[in-house]
């Protein structure tokens, strides 16, 4: 594969996930199948504030925000920063327009190439970090 086709990849299923994770919150799907999918047993993500969710309480928090609010998510800039192997590390802004303010926060993500993931990549790590954190 080439860096390009690469690139195309990362960032389809950047995107891809994120349609997803904006649909569920939106109550427009009722199947988290594709966005469990992507998060495997071993995975970590390290919220724009510092915290280390676990596994388990990640899907729990995800699986009960179904309909919750009405947000539209964009992603910015999805940059391939290094890959060797089967990993890939890459960078996207993630953008979440709610009805009254704006957040967003930089988001660094390790993927395994995976051909029986979603969109070919395992989701292995993420780490957000602020750039615009949500009102006081």
């Amino acid at each position: 594969m080439t860096e390009a086709e690469l690139a195309d990849q990362v960032s389809a299923e950047i995107v891809a996930l994120h349609n997803e994770f904006e649909r569920w919150f939106r109550g427009e799907s009722d199947d988290p199948t594709r966005m469990l999918a992507s998060i495997p047993a071993d995975f970590t993500f390290i919220s724009p504030g510092s915290e280390v969710v676990p596994t388990d309480v990640l899907v729990a928090g995800l699986l009960a925000s179904h309909g919750s609010r009405q947000i539209r998510i964009r992603i910015d800039n999805p940059i391939v920063r290094w890959s060797e192997g089967s990993a890939v590390l890459a960078t996207y802004e993630e953008w979440h327009d709610h009805a009254d303010y704006t957040t967003a926060r930089q988001t660094t993500v390790l993927f395994t190439i995976d051909a029986a993931a979603p969109g070919g990549l395992r989701w292995r790590h993420v780490h957000e970090t602020w750039i615009q954190p949500p009102p006081q």
